[in-house]
């Protein structure tokens, strides 16, 4: 489990991201989908990303910074990316959000892998579609993650992330249920955080 972990900037634009080559770890999902829930659980420090009952409050590209355990890990960046589809944000400003996801997507040279939330309670809707679909054009490896699964019965939840695997033309093995309520997952997610930052990145950017 990380030892530190702390708030480092919030980027509206691509040049304000921080330099250097540490490992990132995105994430990203349609507004109010429990990004920030993720991380404070998976952390196990609530408040450090701060949660909202007002869908696409995030704007920017928030990074925290990630410090594990000597036996866990070398240290991370987290990145909160704008949750996108919010029909009440007016459209200019979702087309900020949606060039600065597709430019940070496209060339972040250290980006090493990103976490694709979905609401289990939901299909998945035409923007995870055209998520899944850059995640598969510039090589991303990814986590497709079904939240919110405490708000389903737990006999359903691994039918409900298979259907949304299959319609995203995910591999079942690439994804996992997860609930911010009881911890379902948090071990899962942690460890393949972990995994995919010692990899090193092959993938073509910029393209």
């Amino acid at each position: 489990m990380p030892i530190t972990a702390e708030f480092v900037i919030s980027a509206a634009r691509i040049e304000q991201v921080p330099q250097g080559s540490m490992p990132e770890i995105a994430l990203a999902g349609r507004s109010n989908v429990g990004k920030s829930s993720l991380i404070n659980r998976m952390l196990g420090m609530s408040g450090l990303a701060r949660t909202s009952n007002t869908p696409g409050r995030t704007q920017t590209l928030n990074y925290y910074r990630i410090t594990p355990d000597i036996n866990t890990g070398k240290p991370f960046f987290l990145v909160d990316m704008p949750g996108f589809g919010y029909a009440a944000v007016n459209h200019a400003r979702r087309a900020a959000w949606g060039a600065l996801i597709e430019e940070y997507v496209s060339a972040r040279e250290s980006l090493h892998g990103i976490m694709h939330l979905v609401d289990l309670r939901h299909p998945a809707q035409p923007l995870d579609h055209i998520m899944m679909e850059w995640l598969h054009d510039h090589d991303v490896p990814y986590l497709l993650v079904g939240t919110k699964a405490d708000k389903v019965a737990k006999t359903k939840v691994p039918q409900l992330l298979l259907e949304i695997a299959e319609s995203l033309h995910v591999d079942p093995q690439n994804t996992l249920a997860f609930s911010a309520q009881t911890g379902l997952g948090r071990e899962q997610v942690w460890n393949w955080v972990v995994k995919t930052c010692a990899k090193k990145v092959r993938r073509e950017v910029g393209r």
